[in-house]
């Protein structure tokens, strides 16, 4: 039995069908009151039990949707260890732990948003170039689709073919508009070039840095700290007068001063942000399931404050990068990540929803 919906998009609880499927539109906001109902079966993994879609722009406009979750399941773009080619199915099995609606918030996710998931972007192993490529298409197809995105990586090379989805899609519809670029990450990743190739996962911002409407005055790096940080990469972005909040300021000032600050560069007389968080720029005693943990970082309810921070700020592109469920057997990184991403919107449609406005 269907759910009668203003567009083609359709929630099935867990995508579950079947004699003990549940048929209110709010089941999945709810208690379970058959055996089959939310929590009680993973069913086919998606998103938070969003429907599927396949990420054409046709199909996402058609669907309603308003966030579209997109893997991209990419590793090979890294200078440290892999694993993180498992962190969007990461995120969609913790989901599977949780109810889209958000008791702080009095949201329920999944209709607000009306979020699809569009699976995972495939991926050609030891092409970093043509699997960068196909994340661009896909980003774009979310986008030019009228919705949001949530990008789920992989390492953090993801953001380059990310945030080129982006600049594009702003030259196509708005050619005179700026955008913004936000890096939270323990790494300043600002290396020109690794051993003389440009697009790795160390490479993000001077990639960014070149996309024509993007500059140096809406760009912002906050977290870095410890030793994997050579001086090139810093003086990458003192040459650019860009700033950057190293995790001492965090601690000395706050994180809600410091979040408000980069979000406010990224966003002065910018049209659109791409922001990249890099889970190792949380500490590695709360996001051990990252490809390089590092101590002295973000706590995890600094990571929530942060993350409805963002909220009420809004991004084009949310991307959240360097998620290893394999090196964590607990699967806290992997709740936490989650619930970084489900703070965000959570904040984000209270946002909308106070200025009487929608996604």
């Amino acid at each position: 039995m269907s759910i009668e919906t203003p567009s083609s998009w359709e929630f099935v609880p867990h995508q579950h069908r079947g004699p003990h499927q549940e048929t209110e539109p709010d089941a999945h906001t709810r208690s379970p009151t058959k055996h089959n109902g939310p929590v009680k079966s993973a069913g086919l993994m998606t998103f938070m039990g969003a429907p599927y879609c396949e990420p054409d722009r046709d199909k996402v406009r058609a669907a309603g949707a308003k966030v579209c979750f997109l893997g991209a399941p990419w590793d090979l773009g890294t200078i440290v260890r892999t694993g993180t080619s498992s962190g969007p199915q990461g995120i969609r099995e913790a989901s599977t732990q949780y109810f889209p609606y958000m008791f702080e918030y009095d949201v329920d996710l999944m209709t607000f948003f009306n979020v699809v998931d569009c699976g995972d972007v495939p991926i050609v192993p030891g092409n970093n170039e043509k699997s960068q490529q196909f994340i661009c298409d896909y980003v774009t197809e979310c986008l030019e689709g009228g919705a949001k995105v949530i990008l789920v990586g992989g390492d953090h090379s993801v953001p380059i073919p990310g945030a080129r989805a982006l600049s594009q899609h702003l030259g196509r519809h708005r050619p005179d508009a700026k955008m913004g670029y936000l890096h939270i990450d323990c790494h300043l990743d600002a290396a020109v070039d690794w051993g003389g190739i440009e697009i790795t996962n160390a490479s993000g911002p001077p990639e960014a840095l070149k996309l024509p409407n993007c500059n140096a005055e809406n760009m912002a790096h906050m977290g870095s700290r410890n030793g994997l940080n050579p001086k090139d990469w810093m003086d990458f972005w003192i040459d650019n007068d860009i700033p950057i909040v190293p995790m001492s300021e965090i601690v000395e000032r706050g994180i809600e001063p410091c979040t408000r600050f980069i979000f406010e560069r990224a966003w002065k007389d910018a049209e659109a942000i791409y922001c990249s968080w890099d889970t190792d720029s949380l500490d590695c005693s709360c996001m051990p399931g990252t490809s390089c943990p590092e101590s002295y970082g973000i706590k995890a309810r600094e990571a929530i404050q942060l993350a409805r921070i963002m909220g009420e700020y809004g991004a084009d592109v949310l991307e959240l990068a360097e998620l290893s469920p394999i090196f964590d057997p607990s699967q806290m990184s992997m709740k936490l990540a989650l619930n970084m991403i489900y703070h965000y919107l959570g904040s984000r449609a209270v946002t909308l929803r106070n200025r009487g406005e929608t996604p």
